[in-house]
């Protein structure tokens, strides 16, 4: 069987393209984004969404290499052959799977060595590295079962590689994650699931019985092993189970616990706000330890800061959460979490009535004003690129402000404070947290 093995090997159309592979490999993981670096459950994020491409090109490939041998007219040969069938099957499946997993490993190895220096401790994540290991497995299967069963040097090949990237943009079952939050992490259950799914499908691609024309019939050959037939039977019976398992195992990401790990913790300067962050976006805290301490040096004493900031799910209650995001690499989203606190720490929780425009234009002010403080930018710049409809009347009164000197700032922000707090009772202390 290593024989064969070796030689689906260099016979595999894989190894030819094995280049191109890895250029793909890179290019998805390179340029989709690159704020994974030095994210580990980013860059393990990143790296299995390779797979999306990856898994319907070994499904072409392992559907033309299963059906090479009835397009070259030897279905004879194997029907008759003492060799078992399956264990020719199994080489050519094999053979597949080395390449497609190699390609694969470059790209889980690149995204590791380019995080390395930034990541600080910890490594990839296993989780996210076997749901790609397992979509991988799945679609070179199901590839080298249909190649068998149509053994079409093109139509088959292609059908299946289309069909296995659209299955999994549509399916309701995923079998790959986007993106890689810190504060979520995958279910073992769903992705036991999918490991099942995809070994129990690659037991039936190398053991079920090829369709056999109506000359085929005509041809003696040996009788199948009942070891074989019971492991085509069990596997299409693990099959099934797995895929009905997998529409009832659940979502395949959940909230990561704040327990799991110990935030890390810094301050831009004594005196300044504390900013806590999950260890794995260690690499930000610099720039929002900065904004913290922009946003604690007030400019009148009515506006206050909190003492702490923490990261979306270090501090869950059963309230909700109020901690900033980073949202794909962009502490902007940060920003209107920070100022959203400031400003609640501030004034309280502030719902005019609805025809009071003027205070509801006034709290937009005040809170697009303190994002543009906590970045230390100038107003154009922390906008670049984003895309902000319904605000362009803050962004303007806002900008203006921010262009002010010091103490012309001053009289703008009591200005607009006397809009919102003309009724008291239009605010109240938050007191959920």
């Amino acid at each position: 069987m290593l024989n064969a093995y070796r030689i689906e090997l260099r016979r595999s159309p894989l190894l030819t393209a094995f280049p191109v592979m890895i250029g793909v490999d890179l290019l998805v993981l390179f340029g989709r984004s690159r704020y994974w670096i030095g994210v580990w459950p980013e860059a393990s994020v990143a790296a299995q969404v390779v797979t999306l491409f990856l898994g319907p090109v070994l499904a072409g490939v392992s559907a033309w290499q299963a059906g090479r041998s009835s397009r070259v007219g030897m279905p004879e040969t194997l029907l008759a052959a003492a060799r078992p069938n399956w264990r020719i099957e199994a080489a050519r499946l094999a053979a597949t799977l080395t390449l497609g997993f190699l390609a694969y490993a470059i790209g889980c190895l690149t995204a590791a060595v380019i995080s390395f220096s930034e990541a600080g401790p910890g490594f990839l994540w296993p989780s996210y590295l076997l749901l790609g290991a397992s979509t991988l497995i799945i679609f070179a299967s199901v590839g080298h079962l249909a190649g068998r069963w149509w053994p079409s040097a093109t139509f088959t090949p292609i059908v299946c590689a289309l069909g296995c990237f659209i299955s999994m943009l549509a399916l309701p079952i995923k079998f790959n994650v986007l993106a890689g939050p810190p504060d979520q992490h995958l279910r073992p259950l769903p992705v036991a699931v999918r490991m099942l799914f995809a070994l129990a499908l690659a037991t039936l691609a190398v053991t079920a019985p090829r369709l056999r024309t109506s000359a085929e019939r005509q041809m003696p050959r040996w009788a199948t092993s009942p070891y074989i037939r019971s492991a085509a039977i069990g596997s299409t019976a693990a099959s099934s189970i797995a895929l009905a398992a997998l529409l009832s195992s659940g979502e395949l990401r959940v909230e990561r616990p704040a327990s799991a790990t110990a935030p890390v913790c810094d301050r831009a300067e004594e005196g300044a706000p504390q900013v806590c962050v999950w260890p794995e976006h260690r690499k930000y805290l610099p720039e929002l330890t900065a904004m913290a301490q922009r946003l604690g040096q007030p400019v009148q004493p009515s506006l206050k800061s909190p003492e702490e900031f923490y990261e979306f799910g270090l501090r869950r209650t059963k309230w909700g959460d109020r901690g900033f995001d980073i949202a794909e690499g962009h502490v902007r989203t940060a920003a209107i979490a920070m100022a959203d606190q400031v400003f609640t720490q501030s004034l309280g929780i502030c719902i005019p009535p609805q025809n009071e425009t003027r205070a509801w234009q006034a709290m937009d002010n005040i809170h697009l004003w303190l994002e543009y403080r906590s970045t230390g930018q100038d107003p154009a710049v922390a906008d670049q690129g984003l895309h902000m409809e319904g605000v362009s009347a803050a962004q303007r009164e806002a900008t203006k402000a921010t262009r002010m000197p010091a103490a012309d700032q001053q009289k703008w922000l009591a200005e607009e404070r006397s809009h919102i707090m003309r009724d008291p009772s239009w605010c109240r202390p938050d007191d959920r947290f």
